[in-house]
């Protein structure tokens, strides 16, 4: 039983963390460069880069 509240605490905290990151950069979420979303011959909307 410990052992599962020490698990929920750590990911509590992990995510706390991460979120307090995003506040305090008051910056949106960026995707990833490319991947499924950049079709070819498209540009990526974040870095410039583009597929041939």
């Amino acid at each position: 039983m410990i052992t599962a509240l020490l698990a929920i605490g750590v990911i509590i905290l992990s995510i706390g963390g991460m979120s307090l990151g995003l506040i305090l950069r008051n910056k949106p979420l960026q995707p990833s460069c490319g991947g499924i979303y950049l079709e070819k011959g498209g540009t990526c909307q974040v870095c410039g880069k583009t597929v041939d």
